[in-house]
């Protein structure tokens, strides 16, 4: 054995490197989570100049999309529900179909419920 004495019962162990990675990443997830996150969330509450209402719609109304369908079926929904979308495919956009863009708006809207393809509560959208 090289490196130590036959018998020695002391072995020389190293820290593996992949532990020291995992210890300074699970650091930076803890610092971000309780130190970052919730000055980030203050920061655009307070400089933001929408309403809460208004920043909650932000992303819908940039998609122009209806904010009232979306509103009344998350009333409905509790935490890790999981529900399905019901919506035509809508017209091609550049990369994705009008109808692709809702269903994952909806998935982000209607978090902590999940999203899955057959459920019994079924959210319903059609395009103007």
């Amino acid at each position: 054995m090289e490196g130590r004495l036959q018998g020695d019962p002391g072995a020389l162990r190293r820290t593996p490197l992949r532990l020291i990675a995992a210890a300074a990443l699970a650091a930076s997830v803890a610092i971000g989570a309780i130190v970052v996150l919730p000055r980030v969330e203050r920061n655009i509450t307070r400089d933001s100049k929408l309403t809460a209402l208004e920043r909650k719609h932000a992303a819908g109304d940039r998609l122009h999309l209806d904010p009232a369908p979306f509103d009344s079926f998350l009333a409905q929904l509790s935490p890790r529900e999981r529900y399905a979308v019901d919506v035509p495919p809508g017209e091609q956009g550049p990369f994705i179909t009008r109808g692709a863009v809702v269903r994952a708006y909806a998935a982000f809207y209607f978090l902590p419920a999940i999203q899955a393809p057959h459920a019994p509560l079924v959210f319903h959208y059609r395009f103007r």
